[in-house]
């Protein structure tokens, strides 16, 4: 309350009158305090904010915070407490009323800051949630009797005073965080809601917050992998439309406009008709009356989904990607739930797919133009033998090398004969293996003109984009082992279709972005071009919806080291219960460059780590360790 906001409009100063009014009998001369105030809610009055419109409100600030406006809270006494919510804010004031001379004296204020996620909830939401946050926040007061809360939302009431009620699932799931309390909502005109001013100008302290996963893993037994499917020509999509009865009679009903009456044939499956009768605006009958198309996708009859399904998950892709494949090329109703049953029921997926794991916090920025800027890494096979993978940081197309060695003398004839036919980059981004940090590739780097970028040491992350392929390549060679299949053609296999699939990111296919034209795989394809201005919105879209979700899920704080700060290094096998997990070593921060830094202990020895913003409770003269490396 100290910290109350100063009006800014006469609606404003309204709401703050209406809030001192609620306490008005307690403020002395409250009517001289007030009449600067009330002046500039007179109609025809301009608007002019002076020294004296703020005393008056500094004057009323006092009178708010100290007796006898407020008092003691008295556990006899009925405990009423007035809330409001509006689109930025919630607020609750806690007031008690005295049984002998039915006075209400103000016990305390409180507001909060709505999270971004909260503001996009319905007003109703939010005055709910106005109800449950005012319990829970004041719950000494409140907790173990009865209490009447206020409201100037009226559908709250007939929500949580009737257990009949079915509510939305969120406000739900909120009457149940209520039932610890004795609660009575009522309402209140909005007019006279005291809580009015508070939920409009709240505090900026805003709730954490969570979100819990709730992860169901199903196991499934091992299945027999079958044959590899052939490729699907369009003839073949052609002859099995003209058996389906279902599609005949949507083609008939297109060309005529008679879907009522082709409904009614027997051979018919009511229900896929009608589910194709949904889009008919979006269907067309190709010119020979075999092939029916939605949109640019081909609309794949009965007999042939099983078969589709299997084509697209050739390489064992997972679940998203698998349908991101088939909305590319095809279409048919049920789409999902086919790809669903098929993915999870395959136990070779099953067994080779690890737990996914966090995303990153920053986001790199989309390079350019196409084969800019590359990264590269290296997978390790079980023989021995390891994969070279360079990636697209703009269209995020995969290249992958097989090598015996990861030295320098057997990796950069590899890059080389990649830039020969591709063109060479501007930049190229890798971790710190020994072929990436010999003079070697620095002289090579030279020769070809490319700027060579390392990332920060021990953080992987800072290498996303081939470091999360290095896990899909990885998929197939386990997968192609419980197969018994030659892992070079599965990672062939994988590769036609991963280039040919629509990125998570871009939605464009990394082969259709680096290229400008669509590749051919075993399935069917009318495809249409993406500009790079869609793109870059894309990437930009899906890199910021990434980035928030994953910081409001965690708690994320600035770093506060600057250079001159003495740190303390994580251990790199802080895991030993033998060892503390910091060295006792201080080290001065000599350079900070965004989320990297690099510090030197009193020998002049650097280290160079990314920081995880997280301050630990420690200090030592001017020794802090706020920082893990």
């Amino acid at each position: 309350m100290v910290n109350l906001h100063t009006p800014s409009t006469a609606s404003e100063v309204r709401s703050l009158l209406g809030m001192t009014n609620y306490c008005s009998r307690f403020i002395p001369d409250y009517a001289t305090k007030t009449e600067p105030l009330r002046k500039l809610t007179h109609k025809d009055q301009p608007w002019c904010w002076t020294a004296e419109h703020d005393r008056a409100v500094s004057q009323l600030k006092d009178a708010l915070v100290t007796a006898p406006v407020t008092a003691y809270f008295d556990p006899e006494k009925d405990t009423e407490i007035s809330v409001d919510a509006s689109p930025v804010g919630l607020a609750a004031i806690l007031t008690q009323v005295d049984p002998k001379t039915d006075e209400k004296h103000v016990i305390t204020y409180a507001s909060r800051s709505l999270t971004a996620t909260e503001q996009r909830y319905s007003q109703t939401e939010r005055e709910g949630l106005a109800v449950v946050w005012a319990c829970e926040h004041l719950h000494l007061y409140v907790y173990g009797k009865p209490v009447t809360i206020y409201t100037d939302h009226k559908p709250l009431v007939s929500i949580y005073d009737n257990p009949s009620s079915k509510p939305p699932a969120r406000i739900e799931r909120w009457a149940l965080r209520l039932q610890p309390y004795q609660v009575t909502v009522k309402y209140r005109r909005g007019d006279i809601n005291p809580a009015d001013y508070l939920s409009r100008h709240p505090t900026k302290h805003a709730a954490e917050t969570s979100r819990q996963k709730k992860v169901a893993e199903e196991y499934v037994s091992y299945l027999t992998a079958n044959s590899t499917p052939k490729a699907l020509k369009t003839q073949d999509i052609e002859a099995a439309t003209q058996s389906d009865a279902t599609l005949q009679a949507v083609a008939e009903a297109i060309t005529k406009g008679n879907w009522h009456d082709a409904v009614k044939s027997p051979r018919v499956d009511a229900s896929d008709f009608r589910l194709l009768e949904r889009v008919k605006d979006e269907l067309t009958v190709s010119a020979s009356g075999n092939l029916i198309l939605r949109g640019t996708r081909i609309v794949i009859p009965k007999s042939l989904q099983e078969h589709v399904v299997n084509l697209a998950h050739e390489g064992h892709q997972g679940l998203v990607k698998t349908k991101s494949l088939l909305r590319e090329k095809v279409w048919f109703p049920n789409i999902d739930k086919l790809v669903e049953a098929k993915v999870k029921s395959c136990g070779v997926c099953s067994v080779a797919t690890p737990e996914s794991k966090r995303e990153p916090l920053r986001m790199s920025p989309l390079p350019a133009a196409p084969w800019k800027e590359l990264s590269v890494d290296f997978a390790e096979l079980p023989n021995k033998e390891y994969l070279l993978l360079i990636t697209d940081n703009y269209s995020r197309y995969p290249v992958v090398e097989i090598v015996k060695s990861t030295s320098a003398t057997t990796v950069i004839p590899k890059l080389d004969k990649v830039f020969s036919e591709f063109g060479v980059p501007d930049i190229v981004r890798s971790d710190n293996w020994p072929p990436f940090n010999s003079k070697e590739f620095a002289t090579f780097a030279d020769d070809l003109g490319f700027k060579h970028r390392k990332v920060t040491p021990k953080w992987a992350r800072a290498n996303g984009e081939v470091e999360r392929f290095v896990r899909t390549v990885k998929k197939v060679v386990k997968t192609a082992k419980l197969e018994h299949k030659n892992y070079k053609q599965e990672l062939n296999r994988l590769l036609r279709n991963y280039r040919a699939t629509p990125h998570s990111t871009t939605r464009v296919a990394p082969a259709t972005a680096l290229f400008g034209r669509p590749i051919k795989t075993k399935l069917p394809e009318m495809s249409t071009p993406c500009s790079d201005l869609e793109i870059r919105e894309r990437d930009r879209t899906a890199k910021a919806k990434m980035k928030n979700h994953a910081d409001n899920r965690r708690y994320v704080k600035p770093s506060t080291l600057k250079e001159g700060d003495m740190v303390f290094v994580k251990r790199a096998d802080s895991r030993k219960k033998s060892n503390t997990p910091y060295d006792p070593r201080p080290r001065t921060v000599v350079e900070k460059k965004g989320s990297m830094m690099t510090a030197e202990d009193s020998d002049g020895v650097p280290i160079t780590r990314n920081f995880i913003l997280q301050k630990c409770a420690f200090s030592r003269g001017k020794e802090r360790r706020e920082c893990h490396y």
